[in-house]
């Protein structure tokens, strides 16, 4: 089991600092340097609205604007150093309707400050995302031991964690081999480092698609595309094309080398999940996303069914068919279903739960995550962390139905009487069904009340009976 200390990291914060956005950026570094007191913090600038590039040293931040001085000493008390860009110019937008391309921002902030980082360990991460705590070195470090191999297109010396959120399939919605996800990663600094030294992108490259055809072939979501490859594919095929010379990417949707982008990921990478990390990333609410969109990435238990079985092909394994887009069929499991992907008809999502106050009429509490299930026996356990009805008797009703609710696979019902004291454990209620069919898709748990109760839902853990 390695170890990792925080004294041995060293963590690059890279990314715009503008006054709209000044607090945010402010309470996000100042959180790394309490939590991460032995670390090394370095603080990246790509642009800004307010800094004074002239006076502004590897030191000290200076601003010249009066009332953004405060920020500017927060960042000289947080930061043990301070880089800055100079070259970097927005570009047209990557894809059709989209805002304008900070690729070279990226690359430059993230070149320079690895350049200043010291320690053996490096998180490089986006300057509004936030880990709370260590959880992501522990997860990186479980699943290294526990589903991690390296093989013939191994690069690194230490695997590097990157987030499932935009690590593409490129068997899915659209062929974009080598797009693994550039939202953080955390590694060795020698080869996060080696990574990151790509020259800066041209608008030739960010505008090819404006004087050039798709290739033959290229389905309606591959021809959404200004620039001549996605900046995560420069940056990681850029790389690794340097250290395997058979590797081909002459356009975004060249799919020659495709299954060889996928071993890639799985000899070099760590997926993971950041909504499981304890982040704070209000951008895109901590990372999550629907159970309906992950087909199109590679998930962490994707990566850990693959990091497992890698005699499976990949290429059938990650394979979904655009009638099947949205039909999620997880593979591993205990699956544990947080709230946030659940629905409510008579609550409201708060924190990590689903309430429903005690004034809200009887109904649905609670439906969701519309997945697809394979055949087979299941247990699905709700957990509930309030539970207080307000008459003598309560009857809550916990239903296992497909197809979006035409398919009935079985129901429990449940009674609980009233209580006049602070409820202090947690709730459970279970229910036992069966898959007969080869799968079903729009699987649902639902929970209905039938009188007024104050109730919290947190989760819901679906498992696989044997």
């Amino acid at each position: 089991m390695i170890q990792i200390e925080n004294k041995s990291i060293s963590i690059v914060i890279h990314g715009g600092c503008f006054e709209k956005d000044a607090s945010d950026i402010a309470n996000i570094l100042s959180s790394y340097r309490n939590i991460f007191n032995e670390s090394e913090i370095i603080f990246s600038i790509s642009s800004s609205d307010f800094i004074d590039f002239e006076l502004s040293n590897e030191n000290s931040l200076f601003s010249y604007k009066k009332n953004m001085v405060g920020f500017c000493r927060l960042v000289n008390k947080c930061a043990d150093k301070i880089a800055y860009s100079y070259m970097a110019q927005p570009f047209p937008p990557i894809i059709h309707d989209a805002p304008n391309c900070h690729a070279n921002h990226m690359i430059e902030s993230a070149r320079n400050g690895l350049a200043l980082a010291s320690r053996e360990f490096v998180l490089r991460t986006r300057n509004d995302l936030l880990f709370k705590d260590r959880s992501f070195i522990n997860e990186y470090i479980r699943l290294y031991s526990e589903y991690y191999t390296s093989g013939e297109y191994t690069a690194v010396s230490f695997p590097v964690m990157i987030p499932s959120l935009y690590t593409l399939n490129p068997f899915s919605k659209a062929r974009i081999p080598f797009h693994y996800s550039d939202w953080f990663n955390f590694g060795k600094l020698s080869d996060i480092r080696s990574i990151w030294d790509v020259p800066l992108v041209t608008l030739d490259f960010m505008t090819y698609y404006g004087t050039h055809y798709c290739a033959p072939g290229s389905k309606a979501e591959e021809q959404n595309f200004n620039a001549h490859i996605a900046v995560e594919q420069y940056i990681y095929f850029s790389f690794f094309s340097k250290k395997f010379k058979n590797l081909r990417l002459n356009h975004h949707n060249d799919d020659h080398s495709i299954v060889e982008s996928i071993q890639i990921l799985l000899d070099n990478f760590i997926v993971s999940d950041i909504y499981y990390l304890n982040v704070y990333y209000p951008k895109y609410l901590n990372g999550f996303n629907s159970y309906a969109d992950n087909n199109t990435k590679i998930m962490q238990r994707m990566w850990e069914y693959l990091s497992a079985h890698r005699n499976i092909n990949p290429a059938e394994f990650l394979y979904v068919p655009r009638n099947k887009l949205h039909e999620y069929a997880p593979v591993t499991f205990p699956l544990k279903i947080g709230a946030e992907q659940l629905y409510t008809k008579t609550g409201f999502h708060c924190g990590k739960s689903i309430v429903v106050p005690y004034d809200a009429p009887p109904g649905v509490a609670c439906f969701g995550p519309y997945i697809t299930l394979r055949q087979g026996s299941y247990t699905a356990c709700v957990s509930l962390s309030a539970l207080y009805p307000e008459e003598n008797q309560c009857k809550i009703r916990i239903s296992a139905v497909g197809e979006g609710g035409r398919l009935i696979l079985g129901f429990r019902d449940y009674v609980f009487n009233k209580i006049n004291t602070y409820q202090r454990d947690s709730v459970y209620m279970n229910i036992d069904f069966e898959v007969t069919n080869k799968s079903i898709p729009k699987f649902e748990i639902v929970i209905e009340t039938f009188s007024h109760i104050d109730i919290a839902i947190d989760h819901i853990l679906l498992s696989i009976c044997t």
